[in-house]
């Protein structure tokens, strides 16, 4: 008898305690952790559900499935049940329903039926997680909403949106007392609104595309993740459009579910049709105008991107460039998502205009599919574009750096993607149009504020930096996915601190002084030159007429550079691929005439007797080709300079205010006047052979520089290619003052023009001594 009673207290006891533990467990186990520990137990109930459907002997695994549910019921109540039935007693009843009702679905046999109680048991806790969270800031408790704002999901980390986790920020600003609670509810319920309607519109694509291929268990999940998702947004809802329009989206819904279930593919695309349509009308947060303009840019960028991917991925109805078709596939889907954000915005303007841009995706996605033309693609493109433009009032912007990450980072997945399929080909030609969308307005930008990050980022997308192998090197030499995967985590994190750089803006007194650096930087290079050259005419006393072919040359330089300037800002858009060709072809030209010119003068300082030459220019012109040279040589050297300079004002000006910016334009115009003048002055001065000797050095290092930057700008144009020179030491100064990259093209372009000049300045020596040896002995005869 004692020892019955024995044992029945240590029976209790036993039991007690396991009830103290659960209790304390439940304490200590954090919202977002016991909410995944229910997913999981209903995941792996699932996946026996999937398992009978193969066995021998369903009921075993039908009954393993239910004492699972059992375990996931147990683990809610512990450690869940009490805060979001009193968050929301609604999805506390909703989520012990689902539960019931997925418990019998097991021993059913129902996967179907288990598969939508399944996802409405997970957004059901999130619901309560997203009330909980209000709740606690509104009581400013702030450490209580920090624990449940754990618990929630983000929007997808997709090429389209850049997460940023503006709630954790606010949180810790409230934790801080840097904010107030109230602002930093708003900022938090816009955020889990954003996130959660697009998780939304998530679920109905998926859910569409499951029924489509009619895998009824994927598409009931989706399902009863949608009627969730709904419900965290429907107070909401129902405060913006009305209640009758939230009641009916719920009951949308929920038609939608049970035309799942029962595989009634016909009635659920209905359902899907008209849930839509009701969400169209829906903006879970009030855009900005700085945050329209944004998601404008991106709508606009992606349509166009699908015609320019398309057109070179398909023709005669056959897929000639696999990646570029792909491409062209993926921008007209995050179109679609974008649109599906600012289709409230854009039908609230013109209702008619929004419409059609949805019938137009939809048309190119047919097209697309059928690989049609893609001149039709093209006339719906532009049709997109335009009504994005009338709707939204914005167009592509090059130096949008939000954007343009957005699209690289498209690429980077592509090239990750070709890699590992052993698509190398592919993955060199995604790499070229990264590198094309990084060039053409982010590179700019960097370029006047953070040079040594620019180049930094160039040397990671073609031959490395830093020791480390780049992108182009890696793709040459087929490297594996591993490493391929390293250098794209690596672009990525630096293209995201120059993001951050770049959205700092910049000052006033910045401004000016970026605008400065950039007219001298650019302009001193052509001034030493062309100072030279007329330095050198002035000295001889050459007739004016030939210093007047220079002015000539640079004239005509100067007039293209402005209309450069007009034109690229309001007829054309040079694409990175020609400007580099461009920069390119007039760097290698100068390098051509520097190279005549600075043999002619070694010739008339070495070879020709320096009084004779003297009266000889006097008396007599020079050669029509040496006057075209000269000519041609200003034209050259400046207008190369003037190209890039109007590159970098028009990215600067993104950025500053014309005001500023003028201010240092004309600052930085005086310096480079001054220095013309000394030069010039210098040149009178300075007795002629000494002048001489140092403009020809001068000119020779100058045509070294350019010969290095002219065949690396036709590198990054895709026409030379590049390989890396590990010994050589890539630094800043060396590739600005004296065009030196570590790359084997570069380098032994500039060895050949060292050994050319050499060579032709040996020659004339030679000649400068055998006829001095003339003269002599013309002399003593």
């Amino acid at each position: 008898m004692i020892n019955r009673q024995n044992f029945l207290r240590l029976v209790f006891l036993v039991g007690l305690l396991a009830h103290f533990n659960a209790s304390v467990l439940a304490q200590a186990t954090p919202p977002w952790q016991a909410a995944n520990q229910v997913r999981q137990s209903l995941l792996e109930a699932q996946k026996e559900m999937l398992a009978a459907v193969r066995a021998e002997n369903p009921a075993t695994h039908y009954e393993s499935a239910a004492i699972l549910i059992d375990q996931a019921t147990a683990q809610y109540i512990e450690a869940l049940q009490s805060e979001v039935a009193a968050a929301v007693p609604e999805a506390g009843r909703s989520i012990q329903q689902a539960l019931h009702v997925a418990r019998e679905a097991a021993l059913a046999g129902d996967a179907i039926t288990l598969a939508a109680a399944r996802g409405r048991v997970w957004t059901h806790i999130l619901w309560g997680s997203y009330e909980a969270t209000l709740a606690a800031l509104a009581q400013g408790r702030a450490d209580s909403a920090s624990i449940w704002l754990q618990l929630r999901e983000y929007r997808q980390a997709t090429r389209v949106t850049v997460i940023e986790d503006v709630s954790t920020r606010a949180i810790a600003g409230l934790q801080a007392g840097e904010i107030e609670a109230a602002e930093a509810s708003t900022v938090i319920g816009n955020d889990l609104r954003d996130a959660y309607f697009f998780r939304l519109r998530e679920a109905l694509n998926q859910l569409e595309e499951a029924g489509q291929n009619q895998f009824a268990s994927r598409a009931a999940e989706w399902a009863g993740q949608a009627r969730g998702y709904a419900n965290i947004l429907r107070a909401d809802m129902a405060t913006k459009l009305g209640d009758e329009t939230a009641t009916k989206l719920a009951a949308v819904l929920a038609d939608l579910e049970q035309a799942t279930l029962k595989e009634d593919w016909p009635a659920a695309a209905t359902a899907l049709v008209a849930a839509r349509s009701i969400l169209a009308s829906y903006l879970p947060v009030e855009l900005d105008a700085a945050q329209v303009a944004k998601r404008g840019q991106l709508l606009y960028l992606f349509t166009d991107l699908v015609y320019i991917e398309y057109k070179d991925g398909v023709r005669n109805g056959q897929i000639t460039i696999p990646i570029e078709y792909q491409e062209a596939v993926t921008f007209r889907s995050q179109a679609e998502a974008v649109f599906e954000e600012l289709r409230p915005l854009m039908a609230a303007n013109n209702a008619q205009a929004a419409e059609r841009y949805a019938q137009l995706l939809a048309e190119m996605e047919t097209l697309m599919a059928d690989l049609g033309e893609p001149t039709e693609v093209k006339v719906r493109v532009e049709e997109a574009l335009v009504l994005v433009e009338r709707t939204l009032a914005v167009k592509a912007d090059a130096n949008d750096a939000e954007a343009t990450l957005i699209v690289i980072n498209t690429l980077f997945d592509d090239i990750l993607a070709a890699v590992k399929e052993g698509r190398y080909e592919d993955a060199e030609r995604s790499r070229l149009e990264a590198y094309a969308m990084f060039e053409g307005g982010m590179e700019q930008r960097l370029a006047n504020r953070a040079i040594v990050l620019s180049r930094e980022l160039e040397g990671l997308f073609w031959e490395g930096s830093g020791g480390q192998k780049g992108l182009a090197t890696l793709l040459r030499e087929q490297a594996k996915a591993e490493e391929v995967q390293t250098n794209v985590d690596l672009l990525r994190t630096k293209l995201d601190e120059s993001q951050t750089l770049l959205a700092a803006g910049l000052t006033g007194i910045l401004a000016a002084l970026n605008s400065l650096a950039i007219i001298i930087r650019e302009g001193l290079e052509a001034v030493l030159i062309v100072g030279a050259i007329l330095g050198y005419l002035r000295a001889t006393s050459a007739p004016r007429k030939y210093s007047l072919w220079v002015y000539l040359g640079v004239a005509a330089a100067i007039l293209l550079s402005v209309l450069t300037w007009i034109a690229a800002g309001t007829i054309i858009t040079i694409s990175v691929a020609n400007r580099e060709l461009l920069e390119g072809a007039t760097s290698l030209i100068a390098v051509a005439v520097l190279f005549y010119v600075t043999n002619w003068l070694f010739h008339k300082v070495y070879v020709l007797d320096w009084l004779t030459f003297v009266k000889e220019q006097v008396s007599r012109a020079m050669g029509g080709g040496s006057a075209l040279a000269l000519a041609g040589l200003g034209f050259t050297v400046v207008y190369r300079e003037g190209f890039e300079t109007v590159l970098f004002y028009q990215a600067l000006l993104f950025d500053a205010e014309a005001g500023w910016v003028l201010l240092g334009f004309v600052a930085g115009l005086a310096v480079i006047l001054a220095i013309s003048y000394a030069i010039l002055r210098l040149s009178k001065r300075l007795p002629l052979k000494p002048f001489f000797t140092g403009t020809g050095i001068l000119l020779l290092l100058l045509a070294f520089s350019l010969t290095g930057k002219g065949v690396r700008e036709l590198q990054e144009a895709g026409v030379v290619a590049a390989t890396l020179l590990p010994w050589l030491p890539e630094n800043l100064l060396l590739m600005e003052l004296f065009g030196l990259f570590p790359t084997v093209e570069t380098t032994l372009a500039q060895l050949i023009l060292v050994l050319a000049i050499v060579l032709t300045f040996a020659l004339s020596h030679w000649q400068g001594q055998r006829k001095s040896a003339v003269r002599t002995a013309t002399s003593r005869s």
